[in-house]
């Protein structure tokens, strides 16, 4: 085998994955089409505080913490009539140089790692350093994805040079397509993507200009500014927090085609500028905000996961982090297969677990994007909108509270990131307490088998630093024996870390014992170690799912 994992796509998806493959000593290739002069895309611009998580296991938190945006800027967003017109409300969010200070959105969030604005300009070249860092890793630069072939003990790739054409074949245990909304895996696999093909129409451009910072004037400047008026409705985004801008504007409803959008004019009503404000153009794109799930995310030895698997608008932010949020898992259950001491059959815990999830995030986006529209009202905004006057001022005023309700969800989406939880899997020891209902921006912590663990400290360090790579046993009381739990894992050859812990003065946490994956889910909870450890054992490896499965 050239390698046991192959990776289609060197975006912020797959190289996650091949990092984290890397890490647990499993052999990885990544094909990517692109070279490394080919700068990054500007589209994603939110790693998620659970993806931040996710970079602290990889040793690049502080590095991506430190990109993009300079210390004392803050990542407020802001409603206007334009950037340099009147503000309509504004979510207060945290400079760099802010994180930990109390009042804003995300204050009170039971974490280490705050969410971080970081364009995926600046985010690519990190993780493409840690991935070049590992031994394990061959990335195969100016190489696309062409086909696979599987059997019983394998899958041949074939993969093709951009640059010369020449073509070659690789042999895997695994394929693993993060090669994006029009990604060939998935197109071979035979599988659809299902949903609303189309929600809205938007331009996007990159920019450049060191003067569009100075149109927020004495005000506090904004991370993202929302600009609704009756010329354009878009988006500004600091990219570097000086020169940089990523602006998108929206097609009108019944504007199906993108030569009905001025480019230019749109730009500057957005900005709030007339023809003398001078900037750059560095690049334009089209695209078109939908919301798809594909119809299963695997075909044997071969997976989909990120854009391959799922497309929606960009509310929330959350696209990219779900990605990180699949490749992760499935990482972990390929590479408890190739590193052998779990059933193959624990593979079938991807589709069951990531499916159902990324349906209900397509699905809080879209109705964010709705909640928004519905509140700006479904035709253009009245021109005393824009007015500096006091009619201007009172609609203004009432339509901020409207929008300041609706969006600190989607822009401190705290349930989006810690309130999701795993039902139907086959490797979770469920039971018949329900995990608590959560929303884009609230959620109850919980211990109920399938949440994430509540987070917590143990003699000053964060438990997430203390979780073991695959599973960790937490003890909150040392007199509990955990001998037989123990035992019958090293009989299994499954590896649990221990972990002694005093409890903590958090509700959610009632029980003596937890057992917790790497990715922060609770698989098991009780008073003591439970009267079948074998039984327990075998479904966390994912025997119990083979089981079942024969016996279907």
């Amino acid at each position: 085998m050239d390698a046991s994992i192959i990776v289609a796509g060197a975006g912020p998806v797959g190289t996650s994955l091949a990092i984290d493959a890397a890490l647990r000593g499993v052999s990885v290739i990544v094909l990517e089409a692109r070279g490394a002069e080919d700068p990054a895309d500007a589209k994603c611009n939110t790693v998620a505080a659970r993806t931040m998580e996710t970079f602290r296991r990889f040793g690049i938190a502080d590095q991506v913490r430190a990109a993009g945006l300079p210390d004392d800027y803050p990542t407020d967003t802001i409603y206007a009539t334009s950037l340099a017109g009147p503000e309509i409300t504004r979510i207060r969010l945290p400079a760099r140089s802010e994180l930990g200070q109390p009042g804003y959105a995300d204050s009170s969030w039971s974490t280490p790692e705050r969410m971080v604005r970081l364009s995926q300009l600046y985010l690519e070249p990190i993780l493409r350093r840690r991935l070049l860092s590992l031994p394990n890793v061959r990335l195969m630069d100016h190489t696309e994805f062409v086909s696979y072939q599987q059997d019983d003990s394998g899958v041949t790739v074939t993969a093709r040079s951009t640059k010369t054409g020449e073509e070659k074949s690789l042999r895997c245990a695994y394929l693993a397509g993060c090669d994006g909304g029009r990604s060939a895996v998935r197109k071979q696999m035979g599988v659809k993507l299902v949903g609303d093909t189309e929600i809205s129409r938007t331009r996007s451009s990159l920019i450049r200009s060191s003067d569009i910072r100075k149109l927020f004037g004495k005000r506090r400047p904004a991370w993202m500014s929302w600009i609704v008026s009756h010329n354009v409705r878009g988006t500004v985004i600091a990219i570097n927090g000086d020169d940089l801008w990523l602006i998108h504007r929206s097609l009108r409803v019944g504007e199906p085609n993108f030569d009905t959008l001025d480019a230019d004019q749109s730009l500057r009503d957005a900005l709030g500028v007339g023809k003398d404000f001078k900037y750059e153009i560095i690049k334009h794109e089209d695209w078109i905000g939908r919301r798809l799930v594909a119809e299963r995310f695997r075909e044997n030895r071969v997976f989909i996961a990120g854009d391959a698997a799922h497309l929606w608008v960009p509310f929330a932010g959350y696209g990219m982090n779900a990605g990180i949020a699949d490749a992760m898992n499935l990482s972990w259950l390929l590479c408890s297969v190739i590193n052998g001491w779990a059933s193959p059959a624990v593979i079938d815990a991807y589709e069951a677990e990531r499916l159902p999830i990324t349906d209900q995030v397509s699905r809080y986006a879209m109705k964010k994007m709705q909640e928004n529209i519905a509140a700006v009202g479904g035709g253009s905004p009245p021109k005393m909108l824009s007015a500096r006057g006091p009619v201007g001022w009172a609609i203004r005023r009432k339509l901020g509270k409207k929008l300041h309700a609706i969006n600190v969800p989607q822009m401190a989406p705290e349930g989006l990131n810690y309130g999701y939880y795993y039902t139907g899997s086959p490797i979770i020891a469920h039971e018949a307490e329900a995990a608590p209902a959560y929303d884009m921006g609230t959620f109850t912590p919980s211990t109920v088998p399938g949440c994430r663990v509540p987070h917590f400290e143990v003699a000053g360090a964060s438990i997430l630093d203390l979780l073991g790579p695959d599973y960790t046993l937490i003890r909150f009381n040392k007199l509990i024996d955990v001998e037989p739990l123990e035992s019958a894992a090293r009989k299994a050859g499954v590896p649990i870390k221990l972990v002694d812990a005093a409890k903590p003065p958090i509700d959610a946490i009632a029980h003596n014992l937890l057992i917790v994956r790497s990715d922060q889910h609770i698989v098991w909870r009780g008073q003591k170690a439970p009267d079948d450890t074998a039984s327990l054992i075998q479904t966390l490896k994912g025997a119990g799912a083979a089981n079942d499965r024969a016996a279907a």
